[in-house]
């Protein structure tokens, strides 16, 4: 393993990749588009079933030249390397050293990487999201934004598992979005391509935007399209960002990107985002936390009671709350100080400010991912929230204490009487002029001793007299008494259009005027407008509603004006323009009316005009026989049908007698009223408990189906993945198998041996073309038995070894002949499975015509030789170098007594014990096998079987063969015994002559 202090120079760029191990087009697609010399390492953290032995470097290495290896602990990162997390394991990084850790389900390991990698990284850190099911990495992407890096997520139209993809898109971080072949040539030019930007450019020495720079034009247009002004945020951290989005717009001059953001809104938008910078997370810094329950308990306790307008609602305002995690931490501290009896009966209100108005959608919505469970305790998550498939469901009764709005910390004008005020984490990114602007609008918004909570990096400044410091390292402060100076509101959300409200009245209807030109008079026309006019009562025709549609005859007497400044909303209403004593009866007949649609008469209606009464009857028709005219009424004014003596009595009506019945007709329209709005509200109520206890059981019947359906899909997704995965790695075995089956093909059909191959029923599995020769077969008898097939042989127990073979699992070999004559060498053995399982026979013909014809070429040689040893009158033995008898002739074996057979292969030595008992001879024999010269004239004494004793004459020579490999030793015996003794006859007679003589 490499030392730390041997590793490399950390890379350019550090490229995190996340997905499914079984949608293996993604990786591929992705790498295969990756140009070579990219000079970026590249770490792969699949899904990979942990009892399952991977396989990715091996498939991944087949699409890229990089190297690809499987991650060891400790291991050193190198540039143009690619690495892959083994089976079971989470992968973390420190320094560009990679840790393994057993894997944790949550959160889950390719988040824990994204997040290890911005951290360790941090704008050389790339997120990459490829083809998978779920939600994995959609929160580590967060992680890599906050910290300057850059999100890449493959196009789930182009993605085999389109989830992953489609939950990173949903997230809003996704700096690109492309096919994964496209993603690769957009990194490589991303990293290549736009140099770094350099900040003397644009800010002097004191941190300032240099006069007519660029960078102050980019910030006048995103608050001209906004609203919000960053002038003042930290020039380094918008400069950063700024050049995040020239890297993915592939700009190199910030005059070119300023054109581009002229030329496109949507840029400016999404710079703006980038600026905005969301980290929160649930009670981040614990132990803070903890601090600051401590200090609200004790102001609790301590909270005066004298301040009547606050005694009972405890405020807070959590400012730059992001998506709500910090806000509703606070809301849980304060229901658990409820519970242990701490401020008695006391409403908890918490105002979560933002300019984000994304984020204050998901803070409002309250759901959040199942890995919160890491900082929020099981009884919080139990008591605060539901859990849902793929996450936790803030209760309702967690939410209703919190209102999210969109508010400009230093722009709008702030919440004040607060309790608590808690700002972490947003002032690090302030500049020190907008600092010091806000802590004492923070002081004007508190009530005295309220507290302060700043994140563990920011303070209070050079204002200390505002504030107590209560806790120094969790910057926890106390608002000290006495009054607050002024306050200085910046620029807010001025620049945001407001939406223009346009009301339109039905009543208002153009009619196009006929101008007649000069001509007869239209009589017909203009007698019915005069009789309409002197004749008709007043009517007026409204919808549904009551807004008046058409008005026919002076309505002056029962209709006016309201009080106010007049428009075109005050004139639409007929119950709003009724006189005050026809509103009760008029209203009361309009709804009956809708609701029967059948016609209402209300009787001798008595109404005060001027100083005089008015009797009439009103009439309210719906008009049902125009279907031009349908949800339409008709109000008539009519004549009062009782006589004309009691319809004016103007004395009567004006005293307290009429004052006193108007109030009694009033009345009792009321009470009237009242009932048939008690009545129809009770009857609604009823059918709205009704309505909504059967919505409760269904909704409850389909939220246990969907948990049922959520959790079998979770189940098939995880099954599925892991059967792709072992699917994948069947195809690269498949693959394998193949390229190994077509090499055996090719080395059989190369080797020209005649092979076939059967199963145990004796049928017919495959076979080599060589085969036809012998055994008729042909491509289709596959399958047949081998017993139908014509064979081509002189042999007829071929089926009896097939079966003995089979029976014995003995291999069994002979030299078999066709019909043509030619021979071959038959080989029976049994085929044996890698688990060794008997699955048949194989069968193969090794052609040996050649060696048969070497064979009789050697029988024919033997037997001259045999001839020509055996044509000697003298006994002839050869024997080979360790003194064996190789061969021997007729006269020998007459000479010896000994039948042939036994003398082949016997040794000398063994002969010299009965016979040839010669040792002197076999001494002299040896020497010769190691390089002596030949023997000669060697005479010795033989005891021969049934004879006398007879001398011998032994020479012995080496026999080489052309090779000189063969080397033989040919001795040769010759009976002397005549001669020898005539030799001594001889010489006995001349001694006799000579004794004689003498």
């Amino acid at each position: 393993m490499t030392s730390p202090s041997d590793s490399p120079a950390s890379p350019l760029w550090m490229v995190g990749i996340g997905g499914s191990a079984g949608a293996l087009d993604g990786y591929e697609r992705f790498f295969s588009g990756m140009p070579s010399g990219a000079g970026m390492t590249f770490l792969v953290v699949p899904h990979l079933d942990p009892h399952h032995k991977g396989v990715m470097p091996e498939l991944l290495q087949r699409c890229t030249p990089m190297p690809v290896v499987q991650i060891k602990d400790g291991m050193i990162t190198q540039p143009g390397h690619v690495y892959v997390v083994p089976p079971g394991k989470s992968l973390s990084l420190l320094r560009g050293q990679l840790l393994l850790d057993d894997a944790d389900p949550s959160p889950t390991p390719i988040d824990r990487f994204f997040e290890s990698l911005a951290r360790d990284q941090g704008e050389q850190a790339v997120a990459v999201v490829l083809s998978g099911m779920g939600a994995d990495g959609s929160r580590g992407l967060q992680s890599i934004h906050d910290n300057l890096g850059r999100v890449l997520v493959q196009d789930p139209i182009s993605a085999q598992y389109p989830a992953m993809p489609e939950n990173a898109v949903a997230t809003g971080l996704a700096d690109q979005v492309l096919p994964a072949t496209e993603l690769a040539s957009y990194l490589y030019d991303l990293v290549h391509g736009v140099p770094m930007v350099q900040m003397g450019m644009l800010i002097d020495e004191n941190g300032e935007i240099k006069a007519g720079a660029t960078l102050y034009k980019i910030l006048l247009l995103i608050r001209k399209h906004t609203g919000q002004d960053f002038s003042q945020y930290k020039k380094n951290t918008i400069v950063r960002r700024i050049e995040r989005r020239m890297k993915g717009n592939q700009i190199m001059e910030f005059a070119d990107y300023l054109r581009h953001l002229q030329d496109n809104k949507e840029e400016v938008v999404a710079l703006a985002r980038d600026l905005v910078i969301n980290v929160t997370s649930f009670f981040r810094d614990p132990e803070a936390f903890e601090r600051l329950t401590e200090h609200l308990r004790h102001s609790l306790i301590n909270r005066p009671r004298n301040d009547i307008q606050s005694a009972d609602t405890f405020r807070v305002w959590v400012v730059g709350c992001s998506t709500g995690e910090e806000a509703y931490s606070v809301a849980m501290v304060l229901c658990e100080l409820m519970d242990e009896g701490l401020g008695g009966i006391m409403k908890i209100q918490i105002f979560a400010s933002d300019i984000d108005e994304h984020s204050l959608d998901r803070g409002r919505e309250g759901f959040y991912p199942l890995d919160i469970s890491y900082t929020v305790s099981e009884e919080r998550l139990e008591r605060f929230f539901v859990r849902h498939t793929h996450g936790y469901k803030v209760k309702p009764s967690l939410r209703d204490m919190i209102i999210f709005t969109q508010h400009s910390t230093f722009g709008d004008p702030p919440f004040t009487r607060l309790d608590v005020l808690t700002c972490r984490n947003m002032l690090i990114y302030l500049g020190n002029d907008l600092q010091k602007q806000l802590i004492p609008l923070f002081h004007y918004a508190l009530k005295p001793h309220g507290l302060l909570f700043l994140g563990p990096s920011e303070t209070i400044g050079q204002v200390r007299n505002l504030f107590s410091t209560l806790e120094t390292r969790w910057k926890i402060f106390q608002r000290n008494p006495g009054s607050s100076g002024p306050i200085h509101l910046g620029r807010g959300l001025a620049g945001l259009s407001a939406t223009n409200m346009t009301l339109s009245v039905a009543t208002q209807r153009e009619h196009a005027k006929v101008r007649r030109s000069k001509g007869e008079p239209d009589l017909p026309s203009t007698v019915q407008n005069l009789l309409l006019n002197q004749w008709a009562p007043p009517a007026v025709v409204v919808d549904e509603t009551g807004n008046i549609q058409y008005v026919s005859g002076h309505t002056g007497p029962y209709l006016e004006l309201p009080a106010g400044q007049p428009g075109l909303s005050a004139n639409v209403n007929v119950v709003d323009m009724a006189r005050s004593g026809l509103r009760y009866e008029l209203a009361a007949a309009l709804r009956i009316a809708v609701s029967d649609q059948r016609e209402v008469i209300h009787r001798n209606i008595r109404l005060l005009v001027g100083e005089g009464t008015l009797i009439f009857d009103l009439i309210v028709h719906p008009i049902v026989t125009a279907p031009a005219l349908k949800n339409l009424l008709l109000i008539v004014f009519a004549a009062p049908t009782l006589p004309s003596s009691n319809l004016l009595d103007t004395m009567e009506l004006n005293g307290p007698t009429g004052q006193l019945a108007e109030l009694e007709r009033e009345l009792r329209i009321t009470r009237e009223h009242l009932q048939v709005t008690l009545e129809e509200s009770e009857i609604s109520l009823e059918q709205s408990r009704s309505a909504n206890e059967e919505l409760q059981t269904t909704n409850e019947e389909l939220q246990s189906a969907n948990e049922e359906l959520m959790t079998s899909k979770e189940e098939l997704q995880s099954l599925n993945e892991e059967l792709i995965t072992i699917n994948s790695e069947h195809q690269m075995m498949i693959s394998d198998l193949a390229q190994a089956n077509d090499d055996i093909k090719n080395l059989l059909d190369s080797l020209g041996i005649a092979t076939v191959f059967l199963d145990n029923t004796l049928r017919v599995k495959r076979f080599t073309p060589k085969i036809t020769s012998i055994i008729s077969l042909i491509p289709s008898d596959a399958g047949r038995p081998i017993g139908d097939i014509f064979v081509n042989l002189n042999y007829e127990h071929f089926m009896r070894d097939i079966k003995e073979v089979l029976e014995n699992l003995t291999a069994y070999q002979t030299e078999v002949q066709t019909k043509e004559g030619i021979w071959y060498l038959m080989r029976i053995t049994p085929y044996r499975t890698f688990d060794n399982f008997i699955d048949g026979v194989v069968i193969v013909f090794t052609n040996i015509v050649s060696l048969k014809q070497l064979e009789r070429q050697l029988e024919e040689s033997l037997l001259y030789a045999k001839a020509m040893i055996n044509s000697l009158p003298d006994p002839v033995m050869v024997l080979d170098p360790q003194l064996k008898v190789h061969t021997v002739n007729r006269p020998l074996v007459e000479l010896l007594k000994v039948p042939w057979f036994q003398l082949m292969g016997e040794a000398l030595e063994d002969l010299a014990d009965g016979v040839l008992d010669i040792p002197d001879l076999i001494s002299v024999l040896r020497k010769l096998t190691l390089g002596s010269p030949a023997v000669v004239d060697f005479v010795a004494d033989l005891n021969l079987p049934l004879q006398s004793m007879r001398k011998y004459k032994f020479n012995a020579r080496h026999l080489v063969s052309e090779d000189g490999k063969t080397e033989l030793i040919l001795l040769m015996l010759e009976d002397i015994t005549n001669i020898v003794n005539r030799a001594l006859a001889e010489g006995s007679s001349m001694t006799d002559e000579h004794d004689a003589n003498d």
